[in-house]
């Protein structure tokens, strides 16, 4: 299981290499555009909701498909999984290798992902060896989801150099292509949230949402519907941002739910910062959850409130 690096660096790592001269890499990792090529910020709109009918809850609202014709894709089940509870091995992966051949400025450890009654925590240390300067932290979840609501209670790391994530991926290690959906916050502005997707190890058109908090301060609730028409991205309830209509780069491959704390090579410095958070840079996750397709399951809004630092318990 030690192959899955976390793919979205592998595109950003390609873009540069090119535009720098030096050659890209080859082999089965498809090159897409970095994130720095994204659209500018797209500023908050608290008064876009995500529901149109009032009497629906916003937290409660989907996942339906306007294309219930549409083939669906293999999927494991719902699942609500608060963090505090621990991380049964039957369930759960803690990604334990190294990255040598990846773009990560270290390998995953396992000591590196912290579990309390508040959840988990995944911290960046640094190791003292220039060859592998950082120790980094990855959770899975066994399995994998295709359509359906992804959700999350998260409070991503502060310091420049880091990238919290929560994101969807599947590629060759799997047998597939290379498709992908990403959550993700950079660790030297936590007030902006990136959002991406891969099909076939191309990007579609991602987005970077300027939100009116600091995401690093309190714990938020993010979520994305992934449908056959499309993905919609949501923060605290709210729909932030959709991909277009007809867009021919939406992932057709179901794949495995990730979250993970990292930092990357030099050669990702451009885009995430020099490394510079201290001793430890910290994420904190204390919920994740998944809702198939026309279903309407138990997810982590229901354990969410607003404004704590992790949510109730699940009873």
């Amino acid at each position: 299981m030690g192959v899955l690096a976390f793919a979205f660096c592998v595109a950003i790592f390609s873009a540069i290499a090119s535009q720098s001269g030096k050659p890209a890499p080859t082999g089965n990792r498809l090159p897409a555009p970095r994130v720095a090529d994204m659209a500018p910020v797209i500023p908050w709109t608290p008064d876009r909701t995500v529901n149109k009918q009032k009497k629906i809850p916003a937290l409660r609202e989907g996942p339906y498909t306007l294309q219930p014709d549409a083939p669906l894709l293999e999927s494991d089940g719902a699942f609500i999984s608060v963090l505090g509870n621990g991380l049964p091995p039957e369930r759960f992966y803690i990604s334990e290798h190294s990255n040598d051949k990846g773009f990560q400025g270290g390998d995953w450890v396992r000591e590196n992902v912290s579990i309390s009654p508040d959840g988990l925590r995944l911290d960046v240390t640094p190791t003292g060896d220039p060859r592998k300067p950082y120790a980094l932290a990855e959770v899975q979840m066994l399995g994998t989801y295709g359509y359906g609501r992804y959700e999350t209670i998260m409070r991503p790391a502060k310091g420049s150099g880091l990238v919290s994530a929560f994101f969807t991926y599947t590629g060759p290690y799997f047998g597939k292509p290379h498709d992908e959906i990403d959550i993700e916050f950079v660790g030297k502005d936590t007030s902006i949230v990136e959002l991406n997707y891969f099909h076939n190890g191309k990007t579609g058109s991602s987005a970077r949402i300027k939100l009116p908090f600091d995401a690093s301060e309190k714990d938020h609730l993010y979520a994305f519907d992934w449908k056959p028409e499309g993905i919609s991205w949501y923060v605290d309830g709210k729909l932030i941002y959709q991909t277009p209509a007809n867009d021919t780069h939406l992932p057709e491959n179901p794949g495995r739910l990730v979250i993970s704390n990292w930092t990357g090579k030099k050669e990702l410095q451009q885009w995430h910062g020099a490394p510079d958070f201290g001793d430890r840079g910290s994420a904190y996750y204390s919920c994740i959850s998944f809702t198939p397709l026309g279903e309407n399951t138990r997810r982590c809004a229901d354990v969410f409130q607003p404004g704590s630092q992790f949510p109730a318990s699940a009873g």
